[in-house]
């Protein structure tokens, strides 16, 4: 920069000379000495140094480097001597900055990160909706995604994917993997290959084919990295499947990518003819070119709407739906850290206030300095220039250290966060986040900067070199109070977010679950499926789970035992299809979906669910015996309208062709699942099941729960070696992982809501401090006249009051409109609570109140002959 300077200082202080002898000798000619000469040229020319910084600033490239070279040094030169000054404003733009480029690293992860996939804004989520119990994304038979594949004009390249888990021995003990089984097409639309070896063809789709692509992970622990890995065998619910590929290592996102296996879809008979069987699976898809979601969603509907006129006894009431696949897989993610991420931004705008109120402060009293500089030639601009160099140092500064501090965040926030949380591991200050740490600092040297600058440089010359050092400039003064006003304003609205959220935690962990959850621990029993064949398997495996019951609650400090399919609070759920009797209820809702379980005798005792009317299951509800089964409240009143639906008749299951009836023999209470819901759920006996995969065992203790889990794994083993037993946790366990989300939000924000009012409080205290200091001098004439030191304080905490009114009531209405965006994420809170609104509006009078005492109880105290001879 000082190359473009000093290249061109010699010819101009060369023509700068040559002026000057050429004047010199004309007023010799003229009959003056040499030394009056030389005096009357340099009068005539003028200021040379203004001279030739004017033709530096006629040079725009070189005046541009040289004047911002000499800022620089200059803002240095003078943030070095106010090391107080520089510290405290560096602070504040650290915490503003940091936490900003903390939470954007994860928005950046899980939000603005395109998904690692081609094509990857065009795939599309297919799934199944029932419209009488509003349950989404759900499982779609065969036949009507043949349909969508061959009718829709607007997604193309359908692939099905299905969950399913494979049993394993590893080291001579049973275990389970996560397997999907996919289409042909599935790796190819999403635009994956493998690593090693081959994706699935057409020929892998064939029934009694066993192949199977591996798990970069699963490869790695299980196979140490074998690259020879391709064409071995593994065997996999006791069949050997040949290893045909290695997928590349993905990050989670709770999608078919997430598994650790994949099989070749092969569809059963029944998949394949059956409309109402509703257990092939979701599909991905493409849209077509020129195709916009929107019009997806509309032309499936128009499908489903197709579907439900032709075949209604198993399309009635069902609707194919649509999303992006983005919208699906961070959809339930995406609005929470938005919301942290306006959070953060709040904060951010508080810090700013409080650096532009120590700008406005600092330029205040240098605007003499700035006076003096103007009187002697410094244009406007180049003052402002150097003010807005100043502030942008400190920003740079204050983002430098917020980019070192944020990577200290960012490893807590993955702590913080809940483990289910998309692409988690990937969350990290990458160059993205440095730029926009780059533009957030820029951003905030211009919010904090700008107004004191411009504040600083207007205004007479005369007047200001002439006034004393304690008169106040009305507009600098109105800035600085309505700086204040926006702390507030800004800090309330903050306060009242992050206190809904902390309610809203507060009252889902209180919730009433419908079953008590205490001392309650639950495992899932796999059945290998190979172990027997289907006639005996049902037999062999009932008489297993009576065995391992019986045993469990023989073991010191059991209270009961059950088992079950799944259990509430659990991570999987299971639906079946029902018709109630149409002979006794015509009208009635039938083909449709509802949450099922099987369970044995004691599940309702084991749990503490309610029984409200009828009886429980008991040993003589075999699998010989009539069909019977136990409907929750909820199902009772949405199906028959009434709770007490004992004797209806209700069908899950058909029979060469026929329904096969079973009656309604108990009520019982609700049960809230993991999404704090209470699901229409209709109980079946374990015993009349046709066929069991796994079970979950239940066992509710006097002691801790964990302390038997080792006992209880024993006990399995004991009778069976091969079952796999995965899952072990206390409901209370599972209770803290779905609350995790909640959890960290209401946490965060509660942080970020404290660090806002933090702020705030500086802000008022700062202003108030300043209010007093510049009216010393009235003050003191004040208590020299007599006036009452008390009557002193409470003109100084009316002025923080009045300030802190006008916050609060801006603060008020803002967050009306606001806090509606926290609807969907509170849990029986309203989000204009008025209760929540009023304290909070009271405890930030209050504290701004208590944040003006000292300056307050300072001006109480003043010497008034110390204030007169204040300047």
């Amino acid at each position: 920069m000082s190359f473009f300077r000093n290249r061109n200082r010699p010819d101009l202080d060369a023509e700068l000379e040559s002026h000057l002898q050429m004047s010199a000798a004309d007023h010799q000619d003229r009959g003056a000495s040499a030394q009056q000469a030389a005096q009357d040229a340099h009068r005539e020319l003028g200021n040379i140094p203004l001279i030739q910084q004017t033709a530096r600033d006629q040079r725009s490239i070189a005046a541009f480097f040289d004047n911002l070279l000499q800022d620089i040094r200059f803002a240095l030169r003078t943030l070095r001597k106010n090391p107080g000054f520089t510290t405290i404003a560096i602070l504040t733009l650290t915490l503003g900055i940091g936490a900003n480029t903390a939470i954007f690293s994860v928005v950046n992860a899980v939000v603005l990160h395109p998904l690692p996939f081609k094509n990857a804004s065009r795939l599309v989520d297919i799934g199944g909706h029932s419209t009488t119990f509003d349950f989404s994304h759900m499982y779609m038979s065969l036949p009507d995604l043949n349909d969508v594949s061959s009718t829709s004009k607007t997604v193309t390249d359908v692939s099905i994917y299905s969950y399913g888990s494979k049993e394993v021995v590893v080291d001579g003990k049973p275990d389970s993997l996560d397997g999907s089984n996919i289409t042909e097409n599935t790796f190819s639309l999403l635009g994956l290959r493998p690593i090693l070896g081959r994706a699935f063809t057409s020929d892998d789709m064939h029934p009694g084919i066993h192949v199977v692509i591996l798990n970069h992970r699963i490869w790695r622990d299980r196979f140490a990295s074998d690259p020879n890995v391709v064409g071995k065998t593994m065997l996999l619910d006791g069949e050997k499947h040949t290893i045909v590929g290695v997928m590349p290592e993905l990050p989670k996102m709770d999608f078919l990518t997430d598994a650790d296996l994949w099989t070749p879809f092969q569809p059963t008979p029944d998949q394949l003819s059956e409309r109402n069987k509703r257990t092939a699976g979701i599909a991905v898809a493409a849209l077509r070119p020129d195709t916009t979601i929107e019009q997806a969603q509309r032309e499936l509907g128009q499908i489903s709407t197709r579907l439900a006129e032709t075949y209604p006894d198993s399309n009635k009431g069902w609707s194919i739906y649509p999303m992006l696949l983005k919208t699906a897989l961070v959809g339930d993610t995406s609005k929470p850290l938005l919301v942290l991420f306006g959070a953060v931004g709040f904060v951010l705008l508080i810090a700013c206030a409080n650096v532009s109120n120590l700008f406005l402060s600092r330029g205040w009293a240098r605007r003499r300095e700035f006076a003096i500089r103007s009187a002697i030639g410094a244009s406007r601009g180049a003052l402002l220039r150097q003010q807005l160099v100043e502030c942008t140092i400190v920003a740079l500064i204050g983002g430098a250290s917020a980019l070192l501090l944020s990577v200290w965040i960012v490893r807590s926030l993955r702590q913080l966060l809940p483990p289910e949380t998309p692409r988690l591991e990937n969350i990290s200050v990458e160059p993205r986040v440095a730029i926009f740490t780059l533009v957030v600092s820029l951003l905030a040297a211009l919010i904090a900067g700008l107004a004191p600058a411009f504040l600083s440089v207007r205004g007479d010359v005369n007047v200001t070199i002439k006034e004393s050092g304690a008169s106040a400039g009305r507009t600098h003064n109105f800035l600085r109070k309505s700086l204040v006003v926006a702390e507030v304003a800004l800090a309330l609205i903050l306060v009242i977010g992050a206190s809904l959220a902390v309610q809203s935690f507060s009252r889902m962990i209180h919730i009433n679950a419908g079953f008590r959850t205490d001392h309650l621990v639950t495992m899932h029993i796999d059945f290998p499926q190979f172990l027997y064949e289907k006639p005996e398997k049902s037999h062999r495996s009932l008489h297993f789970v009576e065995q391992v019951i019986a045993d469990a609650r023989a073991l010191p400090g059991v209270e009961s035992a059950s088992a079950s399919l799944i259990y509430p609070m659990s991570d999987y759920i299971a639906e079946s299809q029902f018709t109630v009797d149409p002979a006794a209820d015509p009208k009635q809702h039938s083909g449709q979906m509802v949450r099922s379980n099987r369970v044995t005798p004691d599940f309702l005792q084991t749990f503490g669910i309610p029984l409200l009317v009828g009886r429980d299951f008991n040993s003589g509800d075999s699998a010989n015996s009539p069909q019977v089964f136990i409907a929750s409240e909820s199902f009772a009143r949405k199906v028959f309208g009434t709770p007490n639906a004992l004797g209806r008749r209700v069908s899950t299951d058909v029979k060469d062709g026929k329904f096969v009836w079973g009656t309604i023999v108990g009520i019982c209470g609700d049960v809230r699942e993991r999404d704090l819901n209470a699901s229409p759920t209709l109980y079946a006996p374990l015993s009349q099941a046709k066929d069991l995969d796994g079970i979950s065992l239940a066992v509710r203790t006097r002691p801790n729960p964990t302390a038997v889990i080792g006992a209880i794994q024993s006990t399995v083993w004991a009778l069976d070696k091969t079952r796999p037993i995965t899952d072990i946790k206390t409901i209370d366990q599972k209770i803290e992982e779905h609350s995790a989300s909640q959890k960290s939000q209401s946490l965060l924000l509660a942080i970020f809501g404290g660090l806002g009012l933090l702020l705030a409080i500086i802000g008022v205290y700062g202003v108030m401090s300043y209010l007093v200091t510049q009216q010393t001098r009235e003050i003191g004439i004040r208590i020299a006249l007599g006036a009452d030191p008390q009557k002193i304080l409470r003109m100084v905490i009316a002025r923080s009051v009045k300030l802190s009114l006008i916050g609060v009531a801006i603060g008020l209405i803002a967050s009306f409109g606001l806090t509606r965006f926290l609807s969907s994420l509170l849990y029986n809170t309203s989000p204009t609570d008025p209760l929540t609104f009023a304290t909070v509006a009271v405890a930030l009078i209050a504290v701004a109140v208590a944040a003006s005492a000292t300056p307050a109880r300072r001006a109480m105290h003043i010497d008034p002959i110390r204030a007169l001879r204040h300047d």
